[in-house]
């Protein structure tokens, strides 16, 4: 006769060690573990993370810093290459002018020539203005022998065209305003007359 089947004993084996997942989240022990690992893998990612910004900023002011240098430096040499190129200039300048002070200071421009100031003397060739020689006409002369030779009233006009042709000047603008300026004169002084636009002796 067969002997009657027991019924299965559900849970675990007397001595079994293993837990599934569904035990170990049932398990009340077991919810603080999870808890504490979390907050080591979120303070290790929080470290990375500071460490990451303190190796950024310390490399940023190294750059900056390197940065700064080599501003100074190009700063530097373009000081001293506008030094050096005012320095030549300077020189350069001294040899094209007269010695300068005892202060150092640059000379005036050496003249082309030696000659004194002050009206510049008159030579044999001399047309216009310039010192006269001793007994040569000036333009008041010239000027009251002509109309004593024409013997006649004269309008400026005609006397600065006669004197033009003999004078053997080229600029005729010059040499009107040279004429006028000297009759305005001679007026003043009581050389000559003028009625309207006639010139005659006073």
């Amino acid at each position: 006769m067969e002997q009657p089947t027991q019924p299965k004993k559900r849970g675990r084996k007397p001595g079994s060690k293993n837990k599934t997942k569904r035990a170990t989240l049932k398990g009340s022990g077991n919810s603080s573990s999870i808890f504490a690992e979390l907050e080591r893998e979120l303070g290790s990612m929080l470290n990375q993370i500071h460490k990451a910004q303190d190796t950024a900023a310390r490399e940023l002011e190294r750059l900056e810093i390197k940065h700064s240098r080599e501003l100074e430096k190009q700063k530097a040499k373009l000081e001293t290459s506008a030094n050096l190129w005012k320095n030549r200039a300077k020189e350069y300048r001294k040899k094209l002018t007269v010695s300068g002070t005892r202060r150092g200071k640059v000379g005036r421009p050496a003249s082309a020539s030696s000659a004194k100031r002050g009206r510049p003397v008159g030579s044999a060739g001399r047309k216009g203005g310039g010192r006269k020689k001793a007994g040569e006409l000036t333009k008041r002369d010239i000027i009251l022998s002509f109309v004593k030779e024409q013997n006649t009233a004269l309008t400026s006009r005609q006397l600065i065209d006669a004197l033009f042709l003999t004078s053997g000047e080229n600029d005729r603008k010059r040499f009107s305003q040279g004429v006028y300026t000297t009759l305005t004169l001679m007026y003043n002084r009581g050389d000559l007359k003028k009625k309207g636009t006639l010139i005659t002796l006073a």
